[in-house]
């Protein structure tokens, strides 16, 4: 076994592309001499990613191997001369493929029936899924192909491409530095470029600006680093970063994301990012980083399924580096770095945890979807994503009164919010179960649910019928009202027994006026079951769960007629 170490320096992703990169390289090696079955083995060991081969890259195997570059060339421009390359990305071709998708796509999207506007669209996607498909490296190499990013990748380019007849060398030279036995260059290497300008796309923290660490003149300068982590860096952001626009008023910025493994075998990994890109579109700033991070947790757990022992998904993934670029014109500038983490709480034993966790994750990704991140619902985005970053049912909880709000909001003014379903509800509360808090035995007490019953058919379950369907008036504010009394167990028993006492009067009402009462009545051991519910636990729980499930409805209670809308349509600049 070979191990080759990366040392964490900058505090961003930019060794993670480089430990990418070097795992690429590797790849590359094994194929060329007739081994791509070798596991490598990307691993995060705190101070450094290490990457590991089951078979040593011994003098023998270099020896064997012929010129290759690690990453392929890219076409600049349409009247390039690229007839030195033997393989590249035709960015000219890619950028009028995609110009001519997106305006049949705008067109489809403006059918009124639909029926018609998903089959067009799905038409349109077969189209450019067969006959012109897209690069899964578009998205970063349409960043390197601007003047200022070009350069230097052409210069590391042609550093590799003009050793070609001292290939041999300049691998094992690449190989030892990567495991510290010689970081002196070979005299045979002709190094055009030996440091490059660091860019921001893989160098976060390396903008232009002062670069001393005792600035002595106002000049700034551009940052320079060594040519073979700048080559690994653009070769692991072609396989493993992912650059997206997002609309920001009328214009367009950029949030790049990296994912850092825990662990993960190299074959798993080569197939993650290009499902990965297939399902992830166009988004606005904070919603994106909640729907790309939810993607990366449901697809790491279709593929790793389950192996008959507990293990968590953030052992296998930690999260998303997520950087924000703001578009000045000529230049971009990084204006935040951040870091989303996977969910600590989602673990998988078995096919059954499998299925759960997908149903539960599509149905969050589907209700995040259908928000617009707007005013009204910045704060909410903002609750779930401490949520799903911090791992806190706390803050689950202050997104399930935030929700409930917002979602009678958007069907009073006729929008199409998705509200949870009890059944996917009843999975996610039962997994977050442990000894510190006892979730279960609340949500099946039959007081409980007959509470949260009462509340749903005084809320939103009217909201989705037409109006001369309603038998009922709607009640407004119970989900702020719920927040507000949930603070003493007094304030919420007084609440909760005067909206049931008016709940069974209204009920009572209508059955002697039609004969039936469309509803049942709350009964007294019910709420006597409710009321020795909330003596045993926290007001502020119980009425977190009441928010969350007096504003669920059953899986088919809420119409499904329109597309899958997870992610939004996909935003050009």
């Amino acid at each position: 076994m070979s191990i080759y170490t990366v040392h964490k320096k900058s505090g961003t992703y930019s060794e993670l592309l480089e430990t990418y990169g070097l795992a690429n390289l590797l790849h590359k090696i094994f194929d060329a001499v007739n081994l791509p079955d070798t596991d490598i083995v990307i691993t995060d060991k705190e101070y450094c990613f290490e990457v590991s081969t089951s078979i040593d890259i011994t003098d023998d195997i270099i020896s064997k191997l012929k010129y290759f570059p690690p990453f392929k060339y890219i076409k600049q421009k349409t009247d390039s001369d690229v007839s030195e390359y033997s393989d590249f990305y035709d960015y000219p071709k890619q950028k009028e493929w995609k110009k001519e998708r997106q305006n049949l796509l705008n067109a489809a999207y403006k059918l009124k029936d639909v029926n018609e506007k998903q089959k067009e669209i799905q038409r349109i996607n077969e189209i450019f899924e067969t006959e012109k498909p897209r690069d899964i490296e578009y998205d970063v190499y349409s960043e390197l192909i601007a003047p200022n990013n070009f350069s230097g990748f052409d210069k590391l380019y042609s550093n590799i491409k003009d050793n070609r007849d001292k290939f041999c060398i300049l691998i094992k030279f690449v190989l030892d530095y990567y495991q510290g036995k010689n970081t002196k260059q070979p005299k045979e290497l002709s190094i055009n470029e030996c440091k490059p300008t660091a860019l921001q796309l893989y160098n976060p923290n390396r903008g232009k600006g002062l670069k001393a660490d005792k600035a002595n003149t106002v000049a700034g300068g551009n940052f320079k680093l060594p040519w073979i982590p700048e080559t690994m860096k653009i070769s692991g952001a072609l396989s493993d970063m992912v650059c997206q626009r997002v609309k920001v008023g009328s214009n367009y910025d950029l949030k790049v994301f990296v994912p850092e493994y825990k662990q993960l075998n190299y074959k798993k990994k080569y197939v993650l990012i290009p499902q990965f890109k297939k399902y992830a579109k166009g988004n606005t700033p904070i919603k994106i980083d909640v729907l790309y991070i939810l993607l990366l947790t449901k697809l790491l757990i279709e593929n790793t399924g389950y192996s008959g022992r507990r293990r968590k998904i953030k052992d296998i993934v930690t999260g998303l580096y997520s950087v924000y670029q703001k578009d000045l014109g000529q230049n971009k500038a990084v204006v935040n770095i951040g870091f989303i983490q996977i969910p600590d709480f989602i673990e998988i034993a078995s096919k059954e945890d499998v299925q759960e966790w997908l149903d539960i994750l599509q149905e969050q990704m589907t209700i995040i979807g259908r928000m617009k991140e707007e005013n009204d619902a910045t704060p909410g985005l903002m609750m779930y994503r401490n949520f799903i970053s911090g791992s806190s049912i706390d803050n689950f909880f202050k997104f399930s009164y935030w929700y409930a709000e917002y979602l009678m909001s958007q069907l009073s003014k006729q929008n199409k919010p998705r509200a949870f379903t009890i059944n996917t509800l009843n999975k996610f509360y039962n997994s977050m179960d442990n000894q510190e808090i006892s979730l279960k035995s609340i949500i099946e007490n039959e007081g409980f649910k007959a509470v949260a019953e009462a509340i749903r058919k005084s809320t939103v379950s009217l909201q989705y019928l037409q109006k001369d369907q309603r038998k009922y008036e709607i009640r407004y504010g119970v989900a702020q009202a719920l927040q507000t009394k949930s603070k003493t167990k007094t304030d919420l028993a007084e609440y909760i027994g005067e909206f049931i006492s008016l709940y069974n009067a209204e009920t009572s009402r209508k059955a002697e006026k039609d004969d039936r009462a469309f509803r049942k009545n709350v009964r007294e051991d019910n709420l006597s079951q409710f009321y020795e519910l909330l003596d045993n636990h926290p007001s502020k729980l119980i009425g977190a769960l009441l928010a969350s499930y007096g504003f669920a409805l059953p899986p088919k209670a809420q119409s499904d007629d329109d597309e899958d809308d997870s992610f939004e349509n996909e935003t050009e600049e």
